[in-house]
């Protein structure tokens, strides 16, 4: 256990809190692992830290904070996997759901006017991102910007909201959590439905983070995957406020699926990508090579860049019900020069992850 844990442990005893066990234990029992078990074995992060305590975190983020956040670096293209990819868990499907009715007027007035302008779209498969306009209705408002803290300071990238019991969950990618060198980033803020400076259903900052510990001790792109619960935000969980997205485990590489993000920048580069608009892409995936050429990984052509990490690819997103099914999280690209995104394939790990934080 490293001295920040303990010193967080002890201030917490003193003031009566109860600590979680935190990054110093998995949730797998302790026996003998293959290089996969291990891999797909989740570590859980806490705010059992008293300075993450959620007023400390809001207070944290203040507009200037908020305004010199920047994207994530992506997990270097090469590599791979120690040990080829098994997936010995059943396949899982979730559906999505929509808000709490009556949760706001003004949201259900921007939903409606949303629908209206929706039910006349008729979205062909586009690999150069384009600006998402449907604000106020699903599934912009399942996507969101994720604040966070790093060693090199204030950084963002891209969660969506996954349907789960506790109605609290957010999905992103494993980079987005953890430097993949066993330290935890910290202080998450989710924005939902952000766009142009706009914030129109608050924010919500974390209880709780889960990532498979093959991205966290070693930061396998295979496993660039985390799930984090949030707090209530005024009494109010974040699924019930912006519904939520689906989610299809264990179930097979070829979709035709959505992809959105906040990116900075793409690839190929052009212009006018700012970071401030929620963008997207529509195409299919497929599976891009056998071991050991990253069989755990699926691909798109997607362009989104620097800060599009961690947004949500969706399969059978219908846009008069505002969700589909989550199968896949923007990771990284090959080349600068090329669109193939790749996302971890949602096997093993990501229903060890969604089982870690779906109750807490």
């Amino acid at each position: 256990m490293n001295k920040r844990f303990m010193a967080a442990a002890a201030g917490a005893l003193a003031l009566g809190l109860s600590v979680p066990v935190g990054a110093a234990q998995a949730d797998e029992t302790a026996k003998p692992m293959d290089a996969n078990t291990a891999a797909t074995a989740v570590q859980h992060s806490s705010t059992g830290d008293p300075s993450q305590a959620p007023a400390r975190v809001a207070a944290h983020w203040t507009p200037e904070r908020i305004r010199a956040a920047r994207p994530v670096a992506a997990p270097a293209p090469g590599g791979r996997a120690a040990a080829p990819q098994t997936h010995s868990l059943p396949a899982r499907t979730g559906q999505g759901s929509a808000p709490v009715a009556g949760v706001a007027k003004e949201a259900k007035e921007a939903k409606e006017a949303a629908d209206a302008a929706d039910a006349a779209r008729t979205l062909a498969d586009v690999s150069r991102s384009e600006v998402w306009t449907a604000h106020g209705s699903m599934p912009a408002t399942t996507v969101g910007k994720l604040y966070f803290d790093t060693p090199k300071g204030p950084s963002e990238c891209t969660a969506s909201v996954i349907n789960s019991p506790n109605k609290s969950l957010i999905w992103t990618a494993g980079h987005c959590a953890s430097d993949g060198n066993g330290h935890w980033y910290s202080n998450f803020r989710f924005v939902p439905d952000y766009h142009n400076g706009r914030q129109p259903l608050g924010a919500w900052t974390w209880k709780s983070a889960t990532t498979p510990k093959g991205y966290l001790n070693g930061g396998n792109k295979d496993y660039d995957l985390a799930v984090l619960t949030l707090w209530p935000q005024n009494g109010r969980k974040v699924a019930d406020v912006t519904g939520s997205q689906g989610y299809k485990f264990n179930s097979g590489y070829t979709w035709h699926a959505y992809e959105f993000g906040y990116p900075y920048d793409t690839h190929p580069a052009r212009s006018g990508i700012t970071g401030q608009d929620l963008r997207y892409c529509v195409g299919t995936t497929w599976r891009p090579g056998t071991w050991p050429f990253q069989p755990g990984q699926e691909a798109i052509h997607c362009d989104q860049g620097h800060g599009a990490s961690g947004g949500p690819w969706l399969d059978d997103l219908q846009l008069s019900r505002g969700w589909g099914y989550l199968i896949g999280n923007v990771s990284y690209h090959g080349s600068e020069s090329s669109d193939e995104e790749r996302s971890p394939y949602l096997g093993d790990a990501a229903v060890k992850a969604y089982d870690a934080e779906k109750n807490r």
